[in-house]
């Protein structure tokens, strides 16, 4: 039987039922940012997502998140030269229409039945770090959400090397979304999806 933590988080229970942006604010630019702006945190969620469960689990903190801010969901799913997905033997293009197929089809299929949510998505060449720290510059998201483990085969049961990298290298705030308690990464096992496959 499932328990509260197997749950996914509320993000309304994470931000409360009500979240007041004072226009005026006083405090000084953020120098973390390169060019020293200040972050707006009604800009969009950026979501990395892949096949794993704890990016399904991101996805759906990310969704609730969203609604909860009033700010669009601006989902991103990053692939390079080597891959977990698609078919290379019949070309790059044809990777790339099986791999957006899959994005927007199936894994986004929950965000479909959200008549509350604005959303959209992007499927980038490149590192998902890449490709998920630019969507968020791109867009000048508020904050980035990942799942704390992909597809690799991290046994940290902490952080997967995507999710460190990005909470390492990002100046905006991000959001790790933990697995279930009774994921193997909990216990220091490796899990994923085998690069081959």
């Amino acid at each position: 039987m499932p328990t509260d933590e197997d749950q996914v988080p509320s993000a309304r229970d994470a931000v409360g039922a009500r979240i007041d942006i004072v226009e005026d604010d006083p405090m000084p630019p953020d120098p973390s940012t390169a060019s020293g702006a200040r972050l707006d945190p009604r800009g969009a969620v950026v979501v990395g997502l892949d096949r794993s469960d704890e990016a399904r689990r991101g996805l759906l903190f990310a969704a609730d998140l969203a609604v909860a801010l009033g700010v669009e969901l601006v989902v991103v799913h990053a692939f390079g030269l080597v891959g977990t997905f698609g078919d290379w033997r019949e070309g790059v293009e044809e990777r790339e229409r099986q791999v957006t197929t899959a994005l927007v089809d199936d894994w986004c299929a929950p965000l479909a039945e959200r008549p509350d949510l604005t959303w959209s998505w992007r499927c980038v060449q490149g590192t998902p770090v890449d490709g998920i720290l630019r969507a968020a510059d791109e867009t000048g998201a508020g904050l980035i959400v990942v799942g704390s483990h992909g597809e690799g085969r991290s046994s940290s049961p902490v952080m997967g090397s995507t999710s460190h990298d990005i909470v390492r290298l990002s100046h905006r705030p991000v959001v790790v979304v933990p697995p279930p308690a009774d994921h193997p990464h909990r216990h220091g096992e490796p899990s994923g999806v085998d690069a081959t496959g």
